[in-house]
């Protein structure tokens, strides 16, 4: 069986590089990704999610996603994680999160995240991070 937990860890290393083609290199052409917890439509196909990732590289000064869950069946990765990162203006996001990823080929070809994007609002609006989240991610990594 592929270990489809190893591509992912290749997407969050290249990522925390900002290396968007080091990302793109482990998703099919195909992807679809629904990075927004369903408040907007999926992002399709390989050439719109690098005009995605670009355009967040330039809004980010830092990134420090986690992974604290992972789990592997088959061509499906289950994951619990946290989005962090520091916007270009030093505004610290930390959004808690679950994915199922899907896997065709090797690659990535279905992502799915959820999460409250309520959290995420009053963040970029710069209400901070609540306690209950910091508690939340207080734990180590996997």
């Amino acid at each position: 069986m592929a270990d489809h937990i190893q591509t992912l860890r290749n997407v969050i290393e290249s990522w925390h590089r900002a290396d968007v083609e080091g990302v793109l290199a482990n998703l099919h052409e195909d992807i679809t990704w629904n990075n927004s917890g369903g408040m907007k439509p999926p992002i399709q196909g390989k050439a719109t999610m690098r005009a995605t990732l670009e355009a967040m590289k330039g809004r980010l000064k830092n990134n420090r996603w986690r992974l604290f869950d992972v789990a592997q069946d088959g061509d499906k990765v289950w994951m619990e994680g946290v989005d962090e990162f520091d916007t270009a203006d030093g505004t610290r996001i930390a959004i808690p999160y679950c994915g199922i990823l899907e896997y065709e080929d090797g690659l990535i070809r279905k992502w799915r995240e959820y999460f409250d994007g309520r959290l995420q609002e009053e963040q970029i609006a710069g209400k901070g991070v609540r306690p209950t989240v910091d508690a939340m991610l207080d734990r180590p990594a996997v």
